[in-house]
């Protein structure tokens, strides 16, 4: 059997090397951007169906029954539900009504075409219950009815006393939820076989030749590593810096030991970027884009924590501070969003500054949560509002175990205070929003 020459060896080598490596970084890659792409959909989601529950009176919610069809107190809820129907993206939107504990019926629909009858049960989901305990949530598979096949998101609107008067669910087909998992899978499978296609072709080339095609082959490396830079910019926009360089110029009249060892060097920062980029998809399932403060996926995380520290120790010792920037649809409007997003990342800096800690929260567009272990923070909360006079209304309220049972009741009751604050602002304020109560 006639032995292999060197460069025979080196290509087959390299190209087993970068079988692997295609294979090992396609699936990782696939698994994080399509785990984050979920995230930012479920997001979306329920950000449709919280600001359409945070338009809904809970008071007047709880006492629509089916007799009440055209009374102004149902049109209101029907008008709001159409404007969601309407101008976003979804496949429907409606109020749901529980009547027993696993139990739940059709409210207000306002499909125009065979809607949701008054009163005619909804399939059960465990986001669904969730959501009649106050939490709301997306579900984690899809679920069929006589409509078709959705996953959906539930939120709860809440009643002047803090009770759950309703559910607001927005069903999204799982024909379009799929199609945009499946957008990123393609283009990770289309740029993987590219790069195997593109590696295999310059390795036969390599074994025609010897030192030459060893550079060429560090060139189109040098390529490759550029197409990999372009996905991971489509898939995260943030830069990093790990010493990367250009061999496109490399001498010709180097040896193959040289090109071998240049080609080796440039795989390992290659590798280095691939897991940088990786974690930083995995961070921002949990970072708020524009302010970098914690978002409402790491919200609703934490939440789950600390109902289990209450249920451990009733006697733990935390405050929950709600914060709501004041006219910022005003400014949207008059001034456009970019002077909003201005005003939100204003906000978040001096809300870091003032309390600092990890736990501070985005939950809405203009709603941030900051979860202390102080029993007093008035003294913060003093200095955050001299920082920004009469950017943002406060509320806050301490754990006590002889009134709280869960976390959600100290928020309530942070949330309660914040828009007391909140109408004492718009006393002397032009109101430009949709009101809650």
């Amino acid at each position: 059997m006639k032995k292999l020459d060197r460069a025979t060896k080196y290509t087959i080598l390299i190209c087993i090397g970068l079988v692997i490596f295609n294979v090992i970084f396609g699936f990782a890659l696939s698994r994080v951007a399509i785990n984050a792409l979920r995230t930012q959909i479920n997001e979306r989601m329920l950000d449709i169906s919280n600001t359409a529950a945070a338009m809904l009176n809970g008071d007047e919610l709880a006492k629509i029954t089916a007799d009440d069809y055209g009374s102004p107190e149902y049109n209101s809820v029907m008008k709001t539900l159409t404007y969601f129907q309407d101008n976003i993206e979804l496949s429907y939107i409606y109020c749901i009504i529980q009547v027993s504990e696993k139990e739940f019926v059709f409210g207000v629909d306002p499909t125009i075409e065979d809607p949701g009858e008054f009163g005619s049960p909804i399939v059960y989901t465990d986001a669904l219950y969730n959501a009649s305990k106050g939490t709301a949530g997306v579900d984690e598979i899809p679920y069929a009815d006589e409509w078709g096949e959705f996953y959906s998101s539930y939120s709860p609107v809440f009643d002047s006393k803090g009770n759950v008067a309703g559910i607001v669910a927005a069903d999204f087909s799982t024909d379009w939820y799929n199609q945009r998992i499946r957008q990123l899978f393609y283009i990770i499978v289309a740029f993987i076989s590219a790069a195997l296609i593109v590696g295999i072709f310059l390795a036969v080339m390599i074994t025609g030749q010897y030192n030459k095609l060893f550079i060429a082959l560090v060139d189109k490396m040098n390529d490759l590593s550029n197409g990999i830079e372009t996905l991971l910019k489509e898939v995260d926009s943030s830069e990093d810096d790990f010493g990367y360089f250009a061999l496109s110029d490399t001498d010709s009249d180097k040896s193959v030991n040289d090109s071998v060892k240049l080609l080796e060097e440039k795989i390992v920062i290659m590798q280095m970027r691939l897991t940088n980029q990786i974690e930083v998809i995995r961070s921002h399932a949990y970072i708020d884009v524009l302010t970098g403060v914690n978002n409402r996926n790491s919200y609703m995380e934490y939440l789950q924590i600390l109902e289990d520290k209450i249920a451990g120790n009733p006697e733990l010792v935390f405050s929950v501070v709600v914060f709501d920037i004041n006219q910022l649809k005003m400014i949207n409007d008059d001034f456009g969003h970019d002077q909003g997003d201005k005003l939100i990342i204003e906000v978040s800096k001096e809300i870091l500054q003032v309390f600092g800690g990890n736990r501070i929260y985005r939950v809405g567009g203009d709603e941030f949560v900051a979860i202390l272990d102080d029993l007093d923070p008035s003294e913060k909360i003093l200095k955050v509002k001299e920082l920004l006079t009469n950017k943002i209304s406060i509320g806050y309220a301490t754990y006590d175990p002889k009134i709280d049972r869960t976390y959600s009741d100290v928020f309530h009751r942070a949330d309660n205070a914040m828009y007391v604050d909140k109408r004492e602002f718009y006393k002397t304020h032009e109101d430009r929003r949709m009101k809650r109560n």
